[in-house]
């Protein structure tokens, strides 16, 4: 076998090692991964009501508008209102609700936020205690987001592992873990987790970060085991490595 057989020989078995490395990294990263079922974005909200039943007269705010702690809501003119006024028993402010000079109930916003949705409108009668208006707080969006695990998938979900979120444009967003909630069928983990994460803005990616949107969850698993203690202490090297020769070229400025 001449020299140049040999090299190509060689060069030959080094191109097919480094692919298979290649390869069984990569198989361990995809390993790592587990990708949801189905996730979508949802916010936290809150009620709003009046503890007099009564006649809406004035609905002062539509869905979408956002609203600040005290934001005036709803004008609710009510009769047991009027009749507990006439006995003296007035009832004072509260963070939810006042009344007005003409002695009528004007149901307040108690947060900052957005209206999502409107439950009654001007000219209807509500009962007391009957919800109003559902608003979205600010700052609330989250992911919801289910898997089905083997249960060594499930034991490898560390506390605050990361997700990646990926909005339905491709763009991606880093999450964190907030909660589990988990149920075993047939043998499988099905995981309901909870996404949370400061880069959902509502409104942002022309308005795909909102709430029912849906999108994907990549959960970032625990990777245990030679493979990924090797690449470890590649990664390490090379690290090394690359910090030396930029040290090298450094010192001769």
């Amino acid at each position: 076998m001449t020299w140049a057989n040999r090299f190509r020989l060689t060069l030959g078995l080094v191109a097919v090692l480094a692919l298979g490395a290649w390869l069984t990294f990569h198989l361990n990263d995809s390993k790592a991964i587990a990708t949801s079922s189905s996730a979508q974005i949802e916010s936290k909200t809150y009620a709003v009501g009046s503890q007099y039943a009564g006649l809406v007269v004035d609905q002062l705010v539509n869905e979408g508008d956002a609203v600040t702690e005290g934001t005036p809501l709803f004008v609710i003119d009510s009769a047991t209102l009027r009749h507990d006024v006439s006995i003296g028993f007035a009832p004072g402010p509260t963070p939810g609700q006042t009344i007005n000079d003409a002695g009528q109930v004007v149901v307040l916003a108690t947060g900052n936020g957005t209206v999502a949705k409107i439950e009654a409108t001007r000219g209807t009668f509500v009962p007391a205690a009957a919800v109003l208006a559902q608003v979205e707080k600010e700052g609330s969006l989250y992911v919801k987001a289910e898997y089905t695990l083997t249960a060594k998938e499930y034991a490898r979900i560390d506390e605050d592992a990361t997700v990646s979120i990926v909005l339905p444009n491709e763009q991606k967003v880093a999450g964190r873990v907030a909660g589990i909630e988990v149920q075993t069928v047939a043998s499988k983990a099905q995981a309901i987790v909870t996404v949370e994460s400061d880069k959902l803005v509502p409104g942002k990616a022309n308005g795909l970060m909102a709430a029912g949107t849906p999108v994907n969850a990549e959960l970032q698993l625990r990777n245990d085991g030679v493979v990924t203690d090797v690449a470890a202490s590649v990664d390490e090297v090379f690290t090394d490595v690359s910090t030396s020769v930029k040290g090298l070229f450094g010192s001769g400025e």
